[in-house]
């Protein structure tokens, strides 16, 4: 069967040089990245329309021209929720920032960032001058990881993320750890990255409420509860709407027939498969894999 990964397990960019840069446009209002989560961390940034970021205990709206920063290991999810919306998204582990020699750069700036004793700040709540120079350089450094004519390009991307944390520092952004903070790390036992985990492997296959309320030694009305609490929506509302974008996905990558992608993303009765189908994207599968313009594209 195909599966598309949704899971951050792999690096991005390459050994050489870990460094991803994203363009994300939707056009209908439809984006969809499902919860997910990385080792690097992750810079978004929206130049237009809105959009809503999932952690396992917020919502945080991001409207054009705001900055958000993921710390690694955060579970999240972006959703559409405007018409039209694009952003940036940059990932890269923190070490690519460190420096060979061990001066005071090394110590007093990035150290503690890459232990961990200092932490990203949410971003939305920065002020507007900041807010607007950060873009800037991230946009800066997507553009010149794309450049390839660019000799240079590895270098600008560099020293544009060194000028994020330049402009962090500056305005006293960053977030020092607190005891609460390590504390909840002990508490894995109450985050839903068992679950996520468990659907992105066996979404093809029959889920059960007792299959997922287990993973977390839950009975099954309180697990519902929790989950909803959580994500802000059901177990198998979440389920299905990850079935139609792997469904979504493969009916644009791929020739199979309807029907097989259908059975291949874990729906059994076809009519069922096109009513959801209908409900997420607002269009039958056929009319979604005739469309130039798609609705939402499989994010990272």
């Amino acid at each position: 069967m195909n599966k598309i990964n949704f899971r951050e397990e792999e690096r991005h960019g390459t050994p050489y040089f870990p460094f991803q840069a994203f363009s994300q446009k939707d056009t209908c209002g439809q984006y969809f990245a499902p919860y997910h989560w990385h080792d690097e961390v992750e810079f978004l940034y929206v130049t237009e329309g809105s959009l809503l970021l999932h952690t396992e205990t917020d919502t945080h709206p991001l409207k054009a021209g705001h900055v958000y920063f993921i710390n690694p290991g955060t579970v999240h999810g972006i959703f559409g929720d405007s018409p039209i919306s694009h952003h940036y998204a940059l990932l890269f582990p923190l070490e690519f920032l460190s420096f060979a020699r061990y001066d005071i750069c090394q110590n007093e700036f990035l150290s503690p960032v890459l232990s961990g004793k200092l932490q990203f700040p949410l971003g939305d709540k920065l002020p507007a001058s900041c807010t607007s120079a950060l873009g800037q350089y991230m946009e800066k450094a997507a553009l010149a990881s794309w450049d390839t004519d660019s000799l240079s390009g590895p270098l600008s991307v560099k020293i544009a993320l060194l000028q994020v944390l330049e402009t962090l520092f500056s305005y006293e952004a960053f977030l020092a750890k607190s005891p609460a903070a390590y504390e909840q790390e002990d508490f894995v036992r109450y985050s839903l990255k068992p679950v996520f985990s468990y659907i992105e492997v066996h979404y093809m296959e029959k889920i059960t409420l007792e299959q997922l309320s287990l993973l977390l030694h839950m009975n099954k009305n309180y697990f519902c509860k929790f989950f909803k609490e959580k994500v802000g929506k059901t177990p198998f509302s979440y389920l299905n709407e990850y079935r139609i974008n792997q469904a979504a996905a493969l009916l644009l990558k791929s020739s199979l027939p309807v029907t097989e992608i259908a059975l291949n993303t874990g729906f059994e009765n076809i009519s069922y498969f096109i009513r959801q189908f209908k409900h997420y994207r607002g269009c039958t599968p056929s009319a979604f894999r005739s469309m130039k313009t798609p609705k939402a594209m499989p994010i990272l």
